[in-house]
C-alpha cells in the first residue's frame, strides 16, 4: 500500500501496525487486524485513521477515517474496505478530500 503520498501532502505518520500485514491473506493474519492500525497526522489539525472493525474479526472491514480538530464524531470523510485493493482506492479518496493550506 503506498502511503507515500501522506507525506507528499505534509503529514506525519504517527502510528503504523500496518506496513507489515499489507498484502497478507487477511484470513491468516486477523490476529493483527485491530482497530488502530495506521494514524497520520495531516496540516491544518487534519488526521487519517484506518482501523480494523470489529479487531480481529474474519469477518471484519478496514476503515479509513479523516478527522478534523479532533472531531471523531463526525469524521470529514469515511470508507469502509474489505481487500487491500479496496483499501488502497479508500486512501487514496481520503486523500483527495485533505484541505490544503
Amino acid at each position: 500500500m503506498n502511503i507515500n503520498k501522506i507525506t507528499t501532502l505534509g503529514g506525519t505518520i504517527t502510528f503504523d501496525d500496518l506496513s507489515t500485514l499489507v498484502g497478507s491473506d487477511i484470513t491468516l493474519v486477523t490476529d493483527g487486524l485491530k482497530e488502530d492500525l495506521l494514524q497520520a497526522s495531516l496540516p491544518l489539525e487534519q488526521i487519517i485513521d484506518i482501523g480494523w472493525y470489529p479487531e480481529f474479526s474474519e469477518n471484519g472491514a478496514f476503515r479509513i477515517s479523516l478527522i478534523s480538530d479532533q472531531n471523531w464524531e463526525s469524521p470529514i470523510y469515511s470508507e469502509s474496505a474489505k481487500t487491500w485493493a479496496e483499501l488502497e482506492k479508500a486512501l487514496y479518496h481520503a486523500l483527495n478530500k485533505i484541505k490544503i493550506a
